[in-house]
C-alpha cells in the first residue's frame, strides 16, 4: 500500500548489487586454488590482449598492415602445441652481425585450454640458457601477445638458441589422464624477434645465407629467377646450387620455385636467387655487377626496389656459372672419405644429432637431457639419435636405457615408467615398491623394432600415483614438492648391431639420402620437360636429400629415361610422360599413365568396381580356404604379432601400385632393370600436382614419413600412405666380417620364422644321424 517507500526500497537492492558486482575484479579466473600467488599479479612483460570474442565485439576497422621484414619467426612449424604439465621446445635461430646487435625484443602469441588453472601455471621464455620473461598461462579465450625486452648483447652473430618452457597444472582434477587435457599453444605467425627494418634483410655475404630464416608458417623458400631455365646446361648447375642453398641454410620446410620474371618483393623466410648469364640478367637486375660480363660472380647485389638484397650467380657463359657455383659449393660439401658422426638437424632443437654407428653408451647429459625433478602426476622427456642407413637390427636387436632416477615415498605401486621410439610404445617398466626408491643404472630394455635410418626420437614417460591425487584437495595440484626426479648420468647404450643396406628404402632415403649419398660417380637426373614445375620439384628434392646426406650430390642430366642403363638414378615427370619401362620398375601399374588424374567418373566406377569385390569376397570368406588363410593371418597378428609374411620361404613380389583419386603426388624406388642400381621416381598427374606435391612432402614432418617402396601423398590426408616392402635387395656396405655376418643372418632369421624352422629341422636331424653314426661307430645300436 506504499508504493513510494517499495520503490525505494527496491531502488536501494539494486544499488547494492549492482556496487558488489562492479567491485569484483573481472580480469582474475575462476580460481579453485583458495589462494593466489602474489608473484602473478606483477610481471616484467608487456601483454597486448587480443582475445577472439573481443576481436568480433569491436566495430570493423581498416587493420594497419604489419612490416612483416622486421620479424625473425622462430618457430619452424605451422603450430606448436606445448601438452602436458611440463613441456620444452627448442629452435635455432641464425642471425647476422648486424641483426644480432640491433635486436630488442622478442614477441609470442599464445593461448591454452580452459582447464589449466593459471595462478599456478607459467610460460617461460628462454634465449641462449637466459630466462628472458615468464607470465602465468591465462589466455583461454584467445590469443594473448606478450612482448619481452632482450638483454643488451645477448644475441650473437650465429645461431641462438629460443627455448619455450611451458609448466601446467589442472583447476579442478588430479587424475593422470587430466594432464592429456592442459597445453599451450603458440601461434607461429606471432611468435618472433623484432629486427630493425634497416637490417632484417640485409644479406651481405653467403655466409649470411643461413639468416634466411622462416615465414610465418614456418616456411623457407627460395625464388630462383632463371630467364634460360628451358636451356639444358643450365641444368646442372641449378641442381648444384639449390643443394648448395639448401646446406647454406639447413632449414627443416625449404623449397625451391623456379621462374623467369623477377618478383617484386620477398616476403619473410624467403630469398630471391638470380641465375643466368649477363647478357638475360642485365635487364631483370641494372645493379648487376659489370664485372659479370667477363667473368663468373656470387655475390649480394640490390634489388631494383632498393628495399632488399638479392643473390646473384651470372657469368658470361653457363661454364663459368657452374664455375661459380662449384666455388659455392666446395667449402661446405663433405667429402665422402669423411664420416659423418651427426645427422645436422639444427634447424629441430638447436644441436647436431649424433649418429650412432655401432656399439656406445652416450650420457644423458650429452644427448642434451638435463637432470630434473619434477611435482606433478605426467613426466615427459626425451632425445634424438641418428641411426646409419645400413641399420639391420630390427627384428631381433634390443637397446637398453640405463636409468637413474627416484621417487618419493607418496609415489604408489601401479606407477611406471613408459619408453616410447618414434611415437610407439616400446615397453612398459612398473614401479611397485612403496616407500620411495633410487634407481642406480635400472636396465630398461627397448626393442629396436621401431627405429628406422635418420633421425629417430627416444621419449621417456613417468605416470606417477599417490594418495593426495585421489583425494584431490583444493590446491593440491600446485604443490611444488618433487616426487620424481631423473639424473643426466643416465645413459642410453647401443649393442652392436647388424650392418647391411635393403633396397628398396624410401626410409633411408629421406633419412640420409641412401643410396645416393655414398656413390662418386654423377646420378643420372631424368626430366621429362624443362619447365617451372617439373624444375622446381628436382630442386626441392635435391635440397632435402643433400641436408639428409649432408653432402650435394653430383647429377648428370639425361634427355632419355631409356638411356639410363644400370646407374643410380632419379626420374622427375608427369605419370603419362614417363616410359612403361620405368614404371614397371617402380612397381606402378601401367594403366595409371593414363587413369590416374582422369575424369570422375572413372573413377568412380572403378571404386564401385572395388565395392563389388570387397562384397564377394565378403560373403564367400567364411566357407573358402582363402578366407581361413585370411582369418588365421589376423589371429596371428592379434595374438603374437607374426606377420604371415614371416612365415614365407621365399619373399613374394611387390604389388603394383594404383594411385587413387584422392593421391596427387608419388614417390616410388625400385631396381634397374638388371637390379644393379637403384631408381627413385617422383610423379604426379599433371605439373601442378607435381610441383605441390613435392612441396607438401618437403615439410619435415612428412619427408620423415617416407617408408616402403611406394608412398603416396593425398590432398586431404594429414599423414602419406606408404607401401611396405616385402621382397629387399642387399647391399654390402661394411667390410665383411664374421661377426656383422652372424648379426645378419640371426636379424634374417628372426624375420623368416619359416627359414628359421626349417634350417632348425634339418640341423636336427643332421645332429641324429651324425649322433646315430657315431654310435654305431663305437658298437652300439640305436
Amino acid at each position: 500500500m506504499l508504493p513510494p517507500v517499495r520503490a525505494a526500497l527496491c531502488g536501494l537492492v539494486f544499488s547494492l548489487s549492482a556496487s558488489v558486482a562492479f567491485a569484483q575484479d573481472t580480469s582474475v579466473p575462476f580460481d579453485m586454488s583458495g589462494e593466489r600467488d602474489p608473484a602473478v599479479e606483477k610481471t616484467p612483460a608487456v601483454e597486448e590482449t587480443t582475445p577472439a570474442v573481443r576481436e568480433t565485439r569491436q566495430p570493423e576497422k581498416k587493420a594497419a598492415t604489419p612490416d612483416l621484414s622486421t620479424r625473425r619467426y622462430i618457430v619452424p612449424a605451422k603450430s606448436l602445441l606445448l601438452e602436458g604439465e611440463v613441456a620444452s621446445q627448442s629452435f635455432p635461430l641464425f642471425l647476422t652481425p648486424q641483426q644480432a646487435g640491433s635486436a630488442t625484443t622478442i614477441n609470442l602469441g599464445y593461448s591454452n585450454a580452459v582447464v589449466v588453472a593459471p595462478e599456478s601455471s607459467r610460460l617461460t621464455v628462454v634465449v641462449n640458457d637466459v630466462v628472458v620473461g615468464e607470465v602465468p598461462v591465462q589466455s583461454a579465450e584467445g590469443i594473448k601477445d606478450v612482448r619481452f625486452d632482450l638483454p643488451a648483447g645477448l644475441l650473437r652473430p650465429g645461431v641462438n638458441r629460443v627455448t619455450f618452457n611451458a609448466a601446467h597444472r589442472h583447476r579442478t582434477d588430479c587424475t593422470i589422464r587430466s594432464t592429456y587435457d592442459l597445453w599451450t599453444s603458440l601461434d607461429p605467425a606471432r611468435t618472433y624477434l623484432t629486427v630493425p627494418r634497416d637490417t632484417s634483410g640485409r644479406l651481405l655475404t653467403t655466409d649470411d645465407i643461413a639468416a634466411i630464416g622462416l615465414g610465418p608458417t614456418g616456411q623457407t623458400k627460395f625464388v630462383m629467377v632463371v630467364p634460360e631455365m628451358g636451356q639444358p646446361v643450365a641444368t646442372n648447375a641449378l641442381m648444384r646450387l639449390s643443394q648448395g642453398l639448401a646446406l647454406m641454410a639447413k632449414m627443416p620446410n625449404q623449397t625451391f620455385d623456379l621462374t623467369d620474371a623477377l618478383p617484386p618483393t620477398a616476403g619473410a623466410g624467403e630469398l630471391t636467387v638470380l641465375v643466368g648469364t649477363a647478357g638475360n640478367l642485365a635487364a631483370l637486375l641494372p645493379g648487376l655487377p659489370a664485372t659479370a660480363r667477363s667473368s663468373a660472380v656470387a655475390t649480394f647485389v640490390d634489388a631494383p626496389d632498393g628495399d632488399r638484397k638479392v643473390f646473384v650467380v651470372s657469368g658470361p657463359d653457363w661454364p663459368s656459372i657452374e664455375g661459380a657455383v662449384e666455388g659455392m659449393v666446395s667449402p661446405i660439401d663433405r667429402p665422402l672419405s669423411v664420416t659423418r658422426e651427426a645427422l645436422s638437424v639444427r634447424q629441430r632443437n638447436g644441436a647436431d644429432m649424433p649418429l650412432i654407428l655401432g656399439e656406445t653408451s652416450p650420457t644423458f647429459a650429452s644427448l642434451g637431457v638435463r637432470t630434473g625433478e619434477f611435482s606433478g602426476r605426467r613426466y615427459r622427456t626425451g632425445f634424438d639419435i641418428g641411426i646409419p642407413s645400413d641399420f639391420y637390427a630390427d627384428a631381433y636387436g634390443e637397446a637398453t636405457l640405463l636409468l637413474d632416477a627416484a621417487y618419493s615415498p607418496e609415489v604408489l605401486p601401479g606407477s611406471h615408467i613408459d619408453i616410447y621410439v618414434n611415437g610407439n610404445i616400446a615397453t612398459t617398466v612398473p614401479i611397485t615398491s612403496r616407500n620411495g626408491g633410487v634407481f642406480r643404472h635400472l636396465p630398461i630394455r627397448v626393442t629396436m623394432r621401431h627405429f628406422r635410418p635418420g633421425p629417430n626420437r627416444i621419449d621417456i614417460e613417468t605416470a606417477l600415483l599417490t594418495e593426495a591425487d585421489k583425494i584431490c584437495a583444493p590446491g593440491s595440484s600446485a604443490s611444488e614438492e618433487p616426487r620424481f626426479a631423473l639424473f643426466d648420468s643416465s645413459e642410453f647404450r647401443m649393442p652392436r648391431f647388424a650392418r647391411v643396406a635393403q633396397l628398396p628404402s624410401l626410409a633411408a632415403l629421406s633419412g640420409t639420402g641412401f643410396p645416393y649419398n655414398r656413390q662418386v660417380d654423377p646420378v643420372a637426373l631424368y626430366l621429362d620437360r624443362l619447365d617451372a614445375d617439373t624444375l622446381s620439384t628436382s630442386a626441392t628434392f635435391l635440397g632435402k636429400m643433400a641436408v639428409s646426406s649432408g653432402r650435394a650430390l653430383q647429377v648428370r642430366p639425361e634427355s632419355s629415361a631409356l638411356a639410363i642403363g644400370e646407374r643410380n638414378a632419379i626420374l622427375v615427370g608427369t605419370i603419362s610422360q614417363l616410359p612403361p619401362l620405368v614404371l614397371g620398375q617402380t612397381h606402378i601399374a601401367a594403366e595409371s599413365a593414363s587413369a590416374w588424374g582422369g575424369p570422375a567418373d572413372g573413377g568412380a566406377q572403378h571404386g564401385a568396381t572395388q565395392d563389388a569385390i570387397d562384397e564377394w569376397q565378403s560373403r564367400v570368406r567364411g566357407g573358402s580356404w582363402r578366407g581361413q588363410i585370411s582369418a588365421l593371418e589376423a589371429w596371428l597378428q592379434e595374438t603374437f604379432d607374426i606377420p604371415l609374411s614371416s612365415l614365407r620361404l621365399l619373399p613374394g613380389e611387390e604389388p603394383l601400385v594404383a594411385p587413387g583419386d584422392t593421391a596427387r603426388f608419388l614417390v616410388a624406388q625400385g631396381d634397374s632393370p638388371d637390379e644393379g642400381a637403384t631408381w627413385t621416381v617422383l610423379s604426379a598427374p599433371t605439373g601442378a600436382d607435381l610441383k605441390a606435391g613435392m612441396v607438401a612432402v618437403a615439410q619435415d614432418e612428412r619427408w620423415q614419413q617416407l617408408d616402403g617402396y611406394v608412398s603416396l601423398d593425398s590432398k586431404d590426408a594429414d599423414a602419406l600412405d606408404t607401401r611396405p616392402v616385402s621382397r629387399t635387395r642387399f647391399v654390402a656396405t661394411q667390410p665383411w666380417t664374421f661377426s656383422n655376418m652372424r648379426l645378419v643372418a640371426a636379424n634374417w632369421l628372426s624375420s623368416n620364422i619359416l627359414a628359421y624352422a626349417v634350417v632348425f629341422c634339418i640341423l636336427s636331424i643332421l645332429l641324429g644321424i651324425a649322433t646315430s653314426g657315431l654310435l654305431r661307430r663305437f658298437g652300439r645300436e640305436v
